[in-house]
C-alpha cells in the first residue's frame, strides 16, 4: 500500500510539472505576439540565427543547470556518507568533471507555418570528488521539437523528449558501488519575446532503478546489497537578455533551478531496512545569475572566444547538515567555432568555488552541435 501511494505521488508530481511547463508555454503566447499568425513564409535558417543570437540555442544545447544540480547533489551525499572517514577539520571537497556532449536539431519537415525538428542529445560525464568518489553518467535524449514565428517574427519552440540515463558511482572510502539506469520524459520550451529578451524552461521526470552494494567482510559474510528506486524531478526557467556589448555579443541570464529526489522504501539482502543519507526525499533549489561575453576571433573565421561568470545562491536544501556552502561563484572560458551555418564545436574550461571555501570544482566541456546532414 505504501509503495502504491509513493508511485501515485510520483506520477502526480510528473503530471503537475508537465502541466506547469505547458502553462508556461501558454504564458509565452500571452506576453508575446500571437503564436504563428505571421503571413511571412517560414524561413528556417533565419529562425536558427534568431535562436542563436537570443541565447535560446544555447539553452537547447547545454545542460548546465542539470549538471550543476546533479554534481552538487552528489557532493552533499558523499559529504555525509564519508563523514565518519573524514576528520572534521579536513572537510573540504575538491572535485573535477569532464563532459562530452553531442546535440543536434535536424529539420524533418514543415506543416503550414510550423517547422518540426528531431532533437538528439548524447552526453557523457566523468565526475570525481578527490579521495572520496568516482562517478560517470551516460545520457541519451531523443525527441521532437516544433518551432513557429510570432507575428513579430520572433521564434518560439516547444519540445518533448524521451530520456535515458545510466549511472555508475564508486566511493573510495569504502568498498562499494551504486549502479543503475533510468527512463523518463522532458518537456522544454522557449520564446524570443523582443529583440533583446527571451525566456526558456525545462521540466523532466526520470524513474531511476539500480542497486547499492557494499563489501564489509568484517560484519557480513557476503556483500550487502539493496535495490534503489528513485523518482527524480528537475525543473528550471531562465530569463535571457542578449545585446551587442563591449565590442562583441553579451548575454545576461537569470534562472531558477530545482531538483527533487524521492526514494521508495529499501531493504537489503539481509532483510534490514536501508535509508538514504537524507531520508526518502532530497530537495535542492538555487537561483543563478550570470553574464556571458563573446568576441569574434578575426584570425579564425567563424570562431568566437567567450568568458562567463555566474553566481548561484541556494534557496532550498535539506542536505546541508555536513556541508554548508550556499553560494557558489563560477568562471568559464571557452572558444566556439562555427565551421558551417549549422555546425559548431565548443570547448570550455570551468571553475566553481564556494564562498565559504569548502567546495571547489574544475571542469572541461566539449560540445558538438550538428543541425544538418
Amino acid at each position: 500500500m505504501l509503495q502504491a501511494r509513493i508511485c501515485a505521488r510520483r506520477r502526480l508530481t510528473a503530471i503537475v510539472l508537465l502541466w506547469l511547463g505547458g502553462a508556461l508555454s501558454s504564458l509565452f503566447l500571452v506576453v508575446s505576439p500571437a503564436w504563428g499568425q505571421s503571413n511571412d513564409a517560414l524561413d528556417v535558417p533565419m529562425m536558427r540565427r534568431a535562436l542563436g543570437m537570443s541565447g535560446l540555442r544555447r539553452s537547447i544545447a547545454l545542460d548546465a543547470p542539470l549538471g550543476a544540480l546533479l554534481m552538487r547533489n552528489n557532493t552533499y551525499r558523499i559529504a555525509k556518507l564519508s563523514s565518519a572517514a573524514v576528520p572534521a577539520g579536513d572537510r573540504k571537497f575538491t572535485s573535477s568533471s569532464a563532459i562530452g556532449q553531442f546535440n543536434s536539431v535536424l529539420d524533418i519537415g514543415q506543416v503550414g507555418e510550423t517547422a518540426f525538428f528531431l532533437k538528439t542529445t548524447a552526453r557523457h560525464v566523468d565526475f570525481e570528488v578527490s579521495d572520496l568518489l568516482r562517478a560517470s553518467v551516460k545520457r541519451f535524449d531523443l525527441g521532437v521539437m516544433a518551432m513557429r514565428n510570432s507575428s513579430a517574427g520572433n521564434p518560439q519552440y516547444l519540445g518533448l523528449s524521451f530520456i535515458t540515463e545510466e549511472n555508475i558511482g564508486r566511493p573510495k572510502f569504502v568498498d562499494g558501488y551504486r549502479i543503475g539506469d533510468g527512463v523518463g520524459l522532458r518537456l522544454e520550451g522557449g520564446a524570443k519575446i523582443s529583440d533583446d529578451w527571451a525566456v526558456s524552461f525545462r521540466s523532466e521526470f526520470l524513474n531511476w532503478q539500480g542497486e547499492n552494494g557494499m563489501n564489509r567482510p568484517d560484519l557480513m559474510p557476503q556483500p550487502i546489497i539493496n535495490p534503489v528506486d528513485n523518482g527524480r524531478t528537475i525543473s528550471n526557467v531562465d530569463v535571457i537578455r542578449a545585446a551587442n556589448a563591449f565590442g562583441g555579443r553579451g548575454q545576461w541570464r537569470t534562472g531558477l533551478h530545482y531538483l527533487s529526489n524521492q526514494y521508495e522504501p529499501q531493504q537489503n539482502n539481509f532483510g534490514m531496512t536501508v535509508t538514504e543519507p537524507f531520508g526518502d526525499h532530497e530537495r535542492l533549489g538555487f537561483i543563478r545569475t550570470g553574464y556571458l561575453q563573446m568576441w569574434p576571433l578575426a584570425s579564425i573565421p567563424g570562431a568566437v572566444a567567450y568568458v562567463e561568470a555566474n553566481v548561484d545562491r541556494e534557496l532550498e536544501n535539506n542536505m546541508d547538515q555536513f556541508l554548508s556552502d550556499k553560494t557558489i561563484v563560477s568562471a568559464k572560458v571557452g572558444v566556439n567555432w562555427t565551421f558551417s551555418p549549422s555546425r559548431q564545436l565548443l570547448l570550455e574550461w570551468q571553475r566553481f568555488n564556494g564562498t565559504e571555501g569548502i567546495r571547489s570544482r574544475d571542469g572541461l566541456l566539449l560540445t558538438i552541435l550538428l543541425d544538418d546532414l
